[in-house]
């Protein structure tokens, strides 16, 4: 027949799309960034070697270029409660920040990617799901830069060259660092950096002097890093991020990045900086002022958000902005006191004042249970529990509404060629028997913010980072097992029998036994404690469902 024809090569498309998209993800997807060893190497290799001269890097008509001077290229540490990095002369910025006692996530190897290689050659002799994962998590890299300033277009970065690399005087101070560089057309830059009073805190101080004989057209501060791999919510790499204007601004696709200028206008810039998923590297105004937010690319490779003053600099006079900062986890015990919207880092989306209360309970479950894990299932039990009278009333409409569709199918025959008389007399069945045509939906609806919300909440937790459960040793990371969605598949395809697809079409009764195969598909990709709060989800839904049917009584007899 044409038209089981036409269904077959419908669900063809849709397995070989799915198998597609999963083949990409486990198999061609970008390789991870290079750890965070390499790429300090092989910076301080550029960077280290004393010199006889400094200079700027590339020169603009506005900025000029630096002062000839003998400054050696050195670093001088600067620490803080939970962080530890150095101030260099190279830039005068802050960079190689790490953390004290947070550490990378370790590298996960699903064994069928493993089992793949290992065919092709290319796999080492064992199976190893976890490795690595011992080393301190850096915020900002060798090549990064938090408290980067100028005078002028962003072409002069004051990173200075391969040959010249070194462009600030630095000296200890009695807190912290200072960093001074005087520029040929006249500028002199001092940056002040002092351990902030809370956890992951920092103080920076950026004053900008024009001593030359040219007014300049603006002043900038920025947080910057060399970037690469593509990102997607799963992806744990640094991009920019900024609040201003009671809106946040968060670029992912580097192309967007390349010459870009995003900037807000209409409001002011509460902080900038740059952050992944759990981490975050962010410099806050102390006072607001009409300065915007960019986020754009630099000479070299480097990208970044800034903060842009566009009132010119005049002879003579100068300017100080101050700044809170902040490198460390995004957790809002400690950004919340920080204020400057800060928390606004953890972005949980469009339901976030329902996203916040389930941390809450997640935290809360956690120092009952200490692991992180049994927290999960206590968080997913409780949800459940307070979401059962609505879930229930959604069953119980879809039970009452499969035992009325022989008479809604005998209706719609008697009265094929009147689709009024077919309505009239679908309201007056559905009003004899007491059942309420939306009622199947309304709840459901209903729990629809709870689910989206917790599932940011799984996805964007950094109490959750390196945490372990049983056989999983990261719960933020892909199941290299693979256990956790094939066991989701099955608890799906359970659930699913559970429920007829009584005087459903014909197609989209084969569309919804292809659910569970291409829900399961993309599980293999997601993390593993999020594919454990849909796995305890769909367990306590069977036990719903089965009760239900158990004391649900059916609405008549057959038509």
């Amino acid at each position: 027949m044409p038209g089981n024809d036409q269904d077959k090569r419908l669900l063809i498309a849709v397995v070989l799309s799915m198998i597609v998209v999963f083949v990409w993800g486990q198999f061609f997807a970008p390789p991870p960034p290079p750890p965070a060893a390499e790429v300090a190497s092989s910076a301080a290799a550029a960077t280290t070697t004393p010199v006889a001269s400094a200079s700027s890097g590339a020169s603009t008509p506005t900025a000029g270029a630096s002062v000839v001077a003998t400054v050696p290229a050195v670093g001088l540490p600067l620490a803080a409660d939970g962080w530890s990095g150095e101030v260099h002369s190279r830039n005068g910025a802050l960079r190689g920040v790490a953390m004290t006692e947070h550490f990378d996530s370790p590298v996960v190897t699903p064994w069928w990617t493993w089992l793949l290689d290992k065919v092709t050659g290319g796999a080492a002799e064992g199976w190893e799901p976890y490795s690595g994962g011992a080393d301190r998590h850096s915020v900002l890299e060798a090549e990064g830069a938090l408290g980067l300033a100028g005078a002028g277009p962003f072409d002069d970065d004051g990173a200075g060259t391969a040959e010249a690399p070194a462009a600030y005087t630095l000296s200890p101070s009695a807190d912290g660092v200072v960093a001074t560089r005087t520029r040929a057309d006249g500028v002199r830059i001092t940056k002040t950096y002092r351990k902030g009073e809370g956890p992951f805190g920092v103080e920076l101080v950026v004053r900008f002097e024009n001593t030359g004989t040219a007014a300049l057209p603006q002043t900038w501060v920025g947080v910057v890093d060399r970037m690469g791999v593509a990102a997607n919510q799963f992806t744990d790499v640094y991009r920019p991020m900024g609040y201003a204007d009671d809106d946040s601004l968060h670029v992912t696709d580097l192309e967007d990045m390349q010459g870009i200028e995003v900037e807000t206008s209409a409001g002011p810039v509460s902080w900038f900086g740059l952050t992944d998923r759990y981490f975050l590297a962010a410099l806050a105004p102390v006072e607001e002022g009409s300065a915007r937010l960019v986020m754009d690319d630099l000479p070299g490779g480097r990208m970044g958000s800034f903060l842009v003053d566009d009132r010119p600099l005049g002879v003579g006079e100068s300017r100080e902005v101050r700044f809170v900062g902040f490198l460390g986890p995004k957790n809002l015990d400690y950004l919340n006191p920080l204020g400057h919207d800060l928390d606004r880092a953890v972005d949980f989306g469009f339901f976030a004042l329902v996203a916040r209360p389930l941390l809450w309970l997640l935290k809360f479950g956690q120092k009952v249970v200490i692991n992180w894990g049994l927290a999960i299932l206590l968080l997913t039990l409780t949800v459940k529990l307070v979401l059962w009278p609505l879930t229930q009333s959604s069953f119980e409409s879809g039970q009452k509404m499969q035992a009325l569709a022989p008479k809604l199918q005998a209706l719609r025959d008697l009265h094929k060629d009147n689709q009024e008389v077919i309505a009239q007399e679908t309201m007056k069945l559905y009003a004899e028997h007491k059942v309420n045509p939306v009622g199947g939906c309304l709840p459901m609806l209903l729990q629809m913010p709870v689910w989206l919300a917790l599932y940011n909440v799984m996805l964007q937790s950094v109490e959750l980072h390196n945490s372990s459960f049983i056989i999983w040793n990261d719960l933020t990371a892909a199941d290299p097992y693979g256990i956790l969605p094939t066991a989701y598949m099955g608890l799906m395809f359970a659930q699913q029998s559970m429920m007829p697809m009584t005087g459903m079409d014909p197609t989209q009764a084969k569309m919804m036994k292809m659910m569970p195969l291409i829900f399961g598909i993309f599980m293999y990709n997601f993390p593993s404690g999020l594919v454990l709060y849909f796995c305890t989800n769909m367990l306590l839904t069977i036990l719903q469902q089965w009760l239900i049917k158990r004391n649900v009584k059916p609405v008549g007899s057959p038509a």
